[in-house]
This record gives C-alpha cells, structure tokens and sequence, in this order.
C-alpha cells in the first residue's frame, strides 16, 4: 500500500515505528501501531565512495592541507 502511494519500490524504503522497531510484512494493527502513533517511512539506499578513490581524495585533500600551512608560515 505504501508503494502505492509513494511510487518508491518496496526494496528501497522500510517503515520504523516511533521507538524505533522496524515493521515488517503484514498489518499495521498486527505490529501494534495504533492510530495516534508515528510511523517514518525511511530509505534504504546504499551510500558512500568506493574505498579505492575515499583513499585517494583524502591523500589530494592532505596534500593540498600541506600546502596551506607552508604558505601561511
């Protein structure tokens, strides 16, 4: 029902109840939501950089931090 309303692909997205219980498949009522409680829809998207090029940003970033401090000495 909530791809439905979303449009967002059941395997990107998960609902988490407000004390922070994931809620699986079946009811809202068989998890025991009832109508007053918060329920946030969060996405599952994977994130972050290859490690091969975290490692080499982080060494232009150190070279570069290098060559600011020689400059302001």
């Amino acid at each position: 029902m909530v791809e439905n309303q979303t449009f967002i692909p059941s395997g990107l997205c998960r609902l988490v109840d407000a004390n922070s219980t994931t809620l699986t498949g079946g009811s809202l009522a068989a998890m025991g939501i009832e109508e007053d409680d918060t329920v946030t829809l969060m996405l599952d998207v994977e994130g972050g950089m290859r490690r091969k090029w975290r490692k080499k940003r982080m060494r232009r970033l150190r070279r570069k931090r290098r060559k600011m401090r020689q400059r302001a000495r």
